[in-house]
């Protein structure tokens, strides 16, 4: 325990409880104006935001809590800036100052009640606000987004929080599910445009024939699958993928197949060059013993090859192009059935809008 914690334990009860209530307050007031922010930026909320964050350093100033001060004086920085508008405001901004305040409203509950404090929480939590602050426009909301993931694990690390480059989806490296982590691994060796393109063509095909299977399989099953598949393609000197290959699909089916809980995603892949006429391979299986989504895989692999082999023909084109060669596969390839599925879903959603 620091000199000043012991200064502030030395205080009358009445003097201590008097000062968390006030602090309390402080930060309920916090949390009121981020929530009307949510409605819409109003610079005089900024400034009551500002005036609550002002208050708790304040308060914890005028009772000796050095650390308390340190920390909140660098989220009254931030703000500070925010509300003369050289930073604008951004609803992560105010999500991180509630996290900020709330947990230095428990990190006081801790001091009150056990007469005892992690300095270093306190530290780790000033010296992220200062990487906020210091941040570059370009950088800084992004920063905010993995540094309340950061505080919400505990290790107040921003190193260790990753982000999708396609979505700009934060999440923790250490508390990622296996989905996240898989998402996360596709989008970052996406090499290229043309690379992220495919992808986004070939997933979301495949997502939507599966919803419209009756034999589909769990969503986080075949999105594993993909990326898998994503991951394990070729491409060739021109940036663009090759047409789905053996060597590719065992590759993805041997690496989920090492995963607890991923059988089913090894399976599909392994089966998606499975041909309806059981003249495909691994294991020429045919007909219903190949599973439905492993065919959806290998058709939405297919029509995102035909589209980007005929990309520069514009988007009609391309579209009627691979329709028209994923049509001349029916009952060989690709089950009839499926086809028909395909084709309605052509229809009611590719036509008429423009979907890659």
């Amino acid at each position: 325990m620091s000199g000043s914690y012991q200064e502030f334990l030395e205080l009358d009860q009445e003097i201590q409880q008097e000062f968390f209530e006030d602090v309390v307050a402080a930060v309920t007031d916090v949390n009121q104006c981020v929530s009307e922010l949510e409605s819409g930026v109003c610079g005089s909320v900024i400034d009551r935001l500002f005036r609550a964050i002002h208050t708790v350093k304040g308060n914890c100033n005028m009772v000796f809590l050095t650390e308390f001060v340190n920390s909140t004086h660098k989220l009254e920085d931030l703000f500070a800036l925010i509300r003369s508008e050289d930073i604008e405001y951004h609803s992560v901004y105010g999500r991180f100052a509630v996290q900020v305040v709330n947990l230095v409203k428990q990190q006081l509950t801790q001091l009150i009640e056990n007469a005892e404090l992690d300095n270093e929480v306190l530290q780790k939590l000033r010296s992220l606000i200062e990487q906020i602050e210091n941040s570059t426009d370009k950088d800084r909301i992004s920063l905010t987004e993995k540094a309340i993931i950061a505080i919400d694990d505990g290790h107040f690390s921003i190193s260790m929080v990753m982000q999708d480059p396609e979505d700009g989806h934060a999440f923790s490296f250490m508390d990622a599910t296996d989905i996240e982590f898989f998402e996360y691994m596709s989008a970052r060796y996406q090499l290229s445009p043309v690379q992220h393109q495919f992808f986004h063509i070939f997933s979301d095909l495949a997502l939507k024939l599966n919803a419209k299977l009756g034999r589909s399989v769990e969503e986080q099953q075949i999105r594993a699958a993909l990326v898998f598949i994503h991951l394990s393609q070729k491409m060739n000197d021109q940036g663009k993928g090759e047409s789905l290959n053996l060597p590719q699909v065992i590759v993805a089916s041997g690496i989920l197949s090492r995963m607890a809980g991923w059988t089913e995603a090894a399976d599909l892949c392994l089966q998606s060059l499975e041909f309806h006429d059981g003249s495909g391979a691994p294991r020429a299986l045919s007909g219903d013993d190949i599973h439905p989504a492993a065919q959806v895989i290998s058709l939405s692999y297919e029509f995102a090859f035909i589209v980007m082999q005929h990309f520069e023909l514009g988007y009609k084109q391309s579209l009627f192009t691979a329709v028209k060669q994923i049509n001349s596969l029916k009952d060989t390839r690709f089950k009839g059935r499926l086809i028909q599925r395909f084709n309605a879903l052509v229809k009611s959603e590719y036509l008429g809008n423009k979907k890659f």
